[in-house]
């Protein structure tokens, strides 16, 4: 067969091999810098690329949702992709998945969600450096815990997901046996929701209803204290430079495919270490804040069946941090701050059917290990405990109508998101939308600060 491989990716698969095989960090720095040049160029190349451009305004009933950042939201999706699947050829495999929002508040949030380039280096071996969503764990994917993948968080109601930035390896076996390799010497944490930190006036405030500020004033030591926030950023280098390293070993046919995997990562998010004192000359309280990465081991197995329009999955995984802040009772009573960390295990499953006229699915999930939050008041709160979620999509047409409901059995926690699509014409969309928050009347759950996070929405958006 005549090989049709173009020039770029016989390019960029002899600077990929390059990378992998010199010893010296000269070399390998200037074949990064050629890596990071040419990827570039490379999204000229024939592929798919796709995108909207759009709005979302929150105004038709001023009750419902009324919390700045909430009433107003635009935004921008692209997505480029190419995938060779004529091993032959030996192309390169390139993505672009990049996000951008603006609210009402002025907070611009922006998502690189996956950037990566990738090749077959044999029939049976496979790589990929960039930024890549590791699709190791279908139970954290999709109830957004986040624990192995970074979420995008434009909003909690659909967390999406972010890539952990590295270099992958695959190697499939004739008889069904996968082999997988992640490692990574760069961290880049979780960036939504952003807080605004003032060095000046000693604040910490937020632009967006996802994010939880810690209070300003509260009781200390019985008396009712304006609390001043100083934070120490750390260096580029204290965050960027981390390292990462995970294995997946499986086994897959025509229907079955079976995930076992263990990473040892920087958690998703970077954790707050905290002290306080009180200032004699202003008698403010003065909270440390020194924010730190904190690694984890993290493992799970995950059994999946596909035949046709059908799916199930059913997994599990935990989390075992390697340390933790030890911030005391006093400093979390007086910031709200829980950074504290306990070990994780969760399992569950889902099952769902797709076709041209509709999808109709099921999930659920069931946090194994012990919490207690009255016992442990320095933990966070999970984001869920012992959950059912029911979801589906019926395509009319023109019209395309949406649901998907979310019930947390022990904390009584229930998300509800209604969805109505109509095509205006063949790149206008319009949507109707609500999305609905219910927390416990004690207020003592994960979502509690999100309860007036409520929308009655409409939108337009233009798609190409």
């Amino acid at each position: 067969m005549v090989n049709k491989m173009n020039t770029l990716d016989r390019l960029f698969l002899k600077i990929i091999k390059a990378s992998l095989v010199t010893r010296s960090p000269k070399l390998q720095y200037f074949l990064g810098c050629l890596f990071t040049l040419f990827s570039g160029v490379s999204l000229a190349a024939d592929g798919v690329a796709k995108g909207d451009l759009g709005f979302i305004s929150n105004s038709i009933n001023n009750r419902i949702g009324n919390v700045p950042g909430n009433k107003f939201i635009s935004n921008f999706n692209f997505d480029y992709q190419k995938t060779e699947t004529d091993l032959e050829k030996q192309s390169i495999d390139r993505k672009l998945t990049v996000a951008l929002q603006q609210n009402d508040a002025g907070l611009l949030q922006y998502s690189l969600q996956e950037a990566y380039l990738g090749g077959h280096l044999t029939n049976k071996d496979f790589i990929r450096i960039g930024r890549m969503n590791l699709d190791w764990s279908s139970l954290d994917a999709t109830w957004g815990f986040g624990k192995l993948n970074n979420r995008r968080n434009f909003d909690f109601f659909t967390p999406g997901q972010e890539g952990l930035t590295g270099l992958a390896y695959e190697h499939r076996s004739s008889n069904g046996l996968r082999f997988k390799l992640f490692g990574s010497g760069l961290y880049i944490p979780e960036l939504n929701p952003p807080y605004q930190i003032n060095k000046h006036n000693k604040t910490i405030k937020c632009n967006s209803p996802w994010c939880d500020p810690p209070p300003t004033h509260n009781p200390y030591k019985g008396t009712d204290k304006q609390i001043d926030y100083d934070v120490n950023y750390p260096s580029a280098s204290d965050i960027v430079f981390r390292y990462s390293f995970g294995f997946n070993v499986g086994w897959e046919d025509k229907h079955w495919k079976w995930d076992n995997f263990f990473i040892h990562k920087p958690e998703n998010q970077v954790t707050t270490q905290a002290s306080a004192q009180l200032n004699s000359f202003t008698d403010h309280v003065v909270v440390t804040v020194n924010p730190k990465v904190y690694y984890h081991d993290m493992f799970g197995s995950t059994l999946k069946y596909q035949n046709q329009d059908l799916q199930m999955y059913f997994g599990g995984f935990g989390t075992k941090p390697n340390s933790s802040p030890g911030n005391t009772d006093e400093v979390t009573r007086l910031t709200e701050i829980k950074s504290n960390k306990i070990r994780e295990d969760y399992v569950g499953g889902g099952i769902s059917k797709t076709n041209s006229e509709y999808t109709l699915g099921f999930n659920y999930v069931a946090r194994l290990s012990s919490y207690n939050r009255d016992q442990e008041p320095l933990i966070p709160d999970p984001r869920w405990n012992q959950a059912l979620n029911v979801f589906m999509t019926r395509n009319l047409g023109k019209l395309t109508l949406s649901a998907d409901a979310k019930y947390d059995m022990l904390t009584r926690d229930r998300l509800v998101m209604v969805r109505a699509f109509m095509n205006l014409t063949q790149s206008l969309l319009l949507n109707l939308g609500m999305n609905l928050i219910g927390t416990p009347s004690d207020g003592k759950s994960f979502w509690s600060p999100y309860t007036n996070n409520d929308s009655l929405n409409f939108g337009l958006k233009y798609v190409f």
